[in-house]
């Protein structure tokens, strides 16, 4: 059985001047410790499908299962990972962002310590754990946030394009970190993007998204590349090229 699997899923909003489809008959499967990137122009629906997976949203057709359980709200078996840092609590350090989570489930301070101490090695970030969010760069608060959804343990972590705010050096070495982060951990990613080249340097499979209004599932493309990933090598344009091949029309579509 999927870890995750979105059968029929859709959604639609209902305002003063009518009805508006976000999602339509969107159907996935996402398996144990797979990295699942989603990718899509701009209004196609994958954030929209990342918040029902995440519980913020429910949808209007379909379901969506989550280890064979409805999903039907947030939980602390799904984690998420934002565009923004505007999550963090800026009057909290690092380290106590990181174990946020956990206080509110009452771990003692000095093993809620150790697990944030831990993870805050693991994201490369050893050493910072005293200071506040505005002590640090925008790529260390999203190492930051990357840190405070691991330390909960989460079933699958969800990534709404948390690099598209940074510039293109910090977000290759946050691509980096997280693909290593994710060799170490094997957790589930479903992960968001716009960006052909961060699907293909990331994801074990690349779903893409046919283009909004109604947006539902084009097609997915496996990548089977061994990490981390040489992005000049024949395999990664080969792979580059399947996917963007698949989106051409979306992207030509939406302007």
């Amino acid at each position: 059985m999927s870890l995750v699997s979105l059968q029929g899923v859709g959604k639609t909003y209902r305002g003063r001047t009518g009805a508006w489809e976000a999602v339509r008959d969107f159907s996935l499967d996402l398996d144990d410790g797979e990295f699942f990137c989603l990718l899509g122009t701009s209004g196609c629906g994958k954030t929209t499908v990342l918040n029902m997976v995440a519980g913020f949203e429910q949808p209007s057709a379909g379901r969506i299962l989550l280890g064979g359980a409805p999903v039907d709200r947030p939980g602390a078996d799904r984690g998420v990972v934002f565009q923004g840092h505007d999550s963090l609590y800026e009057w909290l350090t690092a380290l106590d962002n990181i174990g946020f989570g956990l206080r509110l489930r009452g771990m003692g301070r000095r093993e809620r310590r150790a697990k944030a101490e831990h993870y805050l090695h693991m994201v490369g970030l050893t050493g910072q754990g005293a200071k506040h969010p505005s002590e640090l760069s925008g790529g260390m608060k999203q190492r930051i946030q990357i840190a405070r959804a691991l330390a909960n343990d989460p079933r699958i972590l969800l990534m709404d394009e948390p690099f598209g705010a940074l510039d293109a050096m910090t977000r290759a070495v946050l691509q980096g970190e997280l693909s290593r982060i994710w060799a170490e951990t094997r957790k589930t990613v479903l992960f968001i993007t716009h960006d052909i080249e961060e699907a293909v340097a990331l994801a074990t499979r690349v779903g893409v998204m046919k283009r909004g209004p109604g947006g539902t599932l084009k097609a997915v493309v496996p990548v089977d590349l061994p990490f981390p990933r040489e992005r000049t090598s024949d395999a990664f344009m080969a792979a580059f090229r399947s996917v963007h091949a698949l989106i051409h029309d979306e992207i030509h579509g939406a302007h």
